[in-house]
């Protein structure tokens, strides 16, 4: 988790620090979706899996509300766990996307490397997406941290990017069932939900009225309230789609 926490923090102090313009001519922060979501819909997204134990609940979870969800894979947890890529594309709901091969963070590696980052995945994907190389790929950052290099490859080899309009920060409440200051502030935690994961996640997608949410297959929160947060979500009016609806086009890179 520490380096979750450290690249959180480098991107807020980015943020606070850096001219917009700076920023976007680097491409370096772009996976927090700034572009409104289609309203009152939500699109569930699993990074860093598959995992053993997780996977498979999670997928329980969807099952049991016919909700589909997006797994953002890392390609050497498919290849270790074929048996998990199969079930989510068994359940016939779910996209699974390119998480990178081993989870680099892009700002610290070259544009060679970065390519082959995305690339060495590409064959369990195809593999695992049904229509293979002609499926929609979907592609998300390690981190969220992008770079132009790394967005041309890739949307030259089809792929779209993904990013989130609400980022659960499911690792930052892991420790103790808090946030720290400094967490909540790079997180967008309100300070009545420093104790209370699930309020922080409602009230996010309340606030922006939807969009994709950032969730991880490794982190208990996550896998503890998943189904407390579907049913609150719904109680609330919300429906859930898929990525690849035509509603979330906008959203995507």
């Amino acid at each position: 988790m520490a380096d979750i926490r450290l690249q959180h923090l480098k991107r807020l102090d980015a943020k606070m620090n850096v001219e917009p313009a700076v920023l976007g001519e680097t491409c370096r922060y772009e996976s927090d979706i700034s572009t409104h979501p289609p309203l009152h819909r939500v699109a569930l997204s699993f990074d860093d899996g598959p995992e053993p134990g997780q996977t498979e609940h999670i997928l329980a979870v969807l099952a049991r509300y016919r909700i589909p969800g997006a797994f953002f894979m890392v390609g050497e947890k498919m290849q270790r766990h074929p048996e998990l890529v199969a079930q989510v594309r068994a359940a016939g709901l779910h996209q699974i996307g390119n998480h990178s091969w081993d989870h680099p963070n892009f700002h610290d590696i070259d544009p060679a490397r970065q390519q082959e980052e995305i690339a060495r995945v590409a064959p369990l994907l195809d593999a695992a997406v049904p229509g293979g190389a002609t499926g929609t790929r979907l592609f998300r950052y390690p981190y969220g941290n992008a770079s132009c290099e790394a967005n041309d490859y890739a949307h030259a080899q089809g792929y779209r990017i993904v990013g989130w309009h609400v980022d659960s920060c499911d690792w930052a409440f892991e420790k103790t069932g808090a946030v720290d200051f400094r967490e909540a502030t790079s997180c967008g935690v309100l300070s009545q939900y420093h104790h209370d994961f699930v309020g922080h996640v409602l009230a996010s997608v309340r606030a922006r009225r939807g969009g994709i949410v950032l969730l991880h297959e490794i982190h208990p929160n996550t896998i503890r309230h998943l189904e407390e947060i579907i049913l609150a979500l719904r109680a609330d009016g919300f429906t859930f789609g898929s990525l690849t609806d035509e509603a979330f086009a906008s959203s995507l890179r």
